[in-house]
This record gives C-alpha cells, structure tokens and sequence, in this order.
C-alpha cells in the first residue's frame, strides 16, 4: 500500500507545479487553469491525472476553448492524447504521452546491488561512457537525464563495456528522477533494471522519495519500475502547440 505521507507530498507537488489547489487532485474533478510560474513561457498543453482527477495547463487564449470543451465531462474523458489533440483544431506539432509518474520511497522490492554496477569516477568510464552515448540516439541520451558534471553515473559493465548507465536529477521538489540508458545491443536482459536498483537504494538510504518517469508505450521501463516496487501516483500527456 502506498504510504500517505508520499502520497501527500506527490500530489502537494503536483498542484504546485500545476497551480491548483491540493484539495482539488483529491475529487472528481476536471479544470482548466492558466499556466503557472512553473509553465510559464510553455508553449504548449500540459494534462495530469491521478485516475481522480485530471488538471490542464494552457496558455492563456486555450484556456476558454479548452474550459468550454471539458464541461460536463469525466477526467478519464478529458486525459486522451486524441481528444486533447482534437479539442485544440490539430494545432499542435509534437505530443509526449501518456506518461506514468511512478515514484517509491522504501526498499522492500530492491535487490542487493550488483558487484558488475560501478561508480562513474576515472578517466577509463569517460571513455566507455562516451561509447555507450554514441550507440544510442540523441533523444535517448537526453531522456537518461545523464549528465558528466553531476554525481551519481552509475554504470553497468560487461566484458569491458558499458551496457547500461544511469543517473538522478534533484526537482524543486526535492524528488530525484531516476534516467536510464541501456545500449541497444543488450536491452531486454536485466542490465537497466540493476542500475536503477542501485540509483534507487542509494537515493532511499540518502532520505528521498524516489521518482521515475516513462512513456506507457515503453513497456520494458515501466515493467522495471513495477519490478522495484515504484507506485504510479500521476500519468501526463505534454502537448506542443504550433502556434
């Protein structure tokens, strides 16, 4: 069961991030509200959801028509990719979801840490590293949020390659986000999941609640979340308009 106090602290975040009230993620709800600080210079539709309730963010001249739009309508109407599409004419260049917002703070589920995941620290696991992101595409890397300059980069060694790395950004909310990348060649075998297990025990014995974030379309992540025990608390849709 998901413990309250995590549950809490998400949804607190959530209606921060979104410019709502918290009450308002806890009903049956559906609303349409005016990009907050958080969004702001968005171009773009952004929807959350808890299965409650499902909370838009628009720029300010979508939020009438979008406001007209879901009157009289349920949440799980309103969150589709397709109808939020729909609902703004097709006036949209790029659009990133459904997106499960899973997020954990115990250890039950993880596993001890593998001796085969290292710490990124030596001149040797830039080079490998430096392999690892030219096996991969450009939008791959940048959603593993791995990034040199910040600590932790584990890494998952095989035969003297990298075949899986992976790394933590701290949110305002004081959440780390756990990214991921495992090389093409070896997905599928249990590499991925060994890097965020030991991402996720460090994060958890460090104090935090532990955040990851996939498409539902990319069935092996969201199965290595659930794996370890992550909860989803939220899904999003990200919708950029094109004008």
């Amino acid at each position: 069961m998901v413990q309250k106090d995590m549950t809490y602290r998400v949804y607190a975040n959530w209606a921060g991030f979104l410019g709502c009230d918290y009450s308002d993620l806890l009903v049956p709800n559906v609303r349409v509200l005016q990009h907050s600080k958080s969004l702001e210079g968005y171009n773009g539709i952004y929807a959350f959801s808890n299965e409650i309730s499902c909370i838009i963010s628009a720029p300010p001249k979508y939020v009438p028509l979008l406001g007209e739009g879901v009157r009289n309508l349920r949440p799980d109407v309103v969150f589709d990719a397709e109808w939020l599409g729909q609902s703004i004419n097709g006036k949209y260049t790029k659009l990133i979801g459904p997106a499960f917002q899973e997020y954990l703070e115990n250890d039950s589920l993880l596993q001890t840490s593998s001796s085969s995941v290292v710490e990124y620290k030596s001149e040797h696991h830039r080079t490998l590293l430096e392999e690892l992101r030219d096996s991969c595409s450009e939008i791959e890397w940048q959603h593993s949020s791995i990034d040199e300059q910040k600590k932790p980069i584990l890494l998952q060694i095989l035969n003297g390659k990298v075949v899986a790395a992976g790394s933590w950004r701290r949110g305002e909310s004081g959440f780390l986000s756990v990214g991921i990348i495992t090389h093409p060649a070896h997905r599928g075998k249990g590499h991925g999941k060994k890097v965020v297990n030991a991402l996720t025990k460090r994060g958890l014995t460090g104090g935090a609640i532990m955040h990851y974030q996939t498409l539902e379309s990319n069935i092996p992540s969201v199965a290595i979340a659930q794996s370890l025990g992550y909860k989803r608390l939220g899904r999003t849709i990200a919708i950029r308009l094109s004008e």
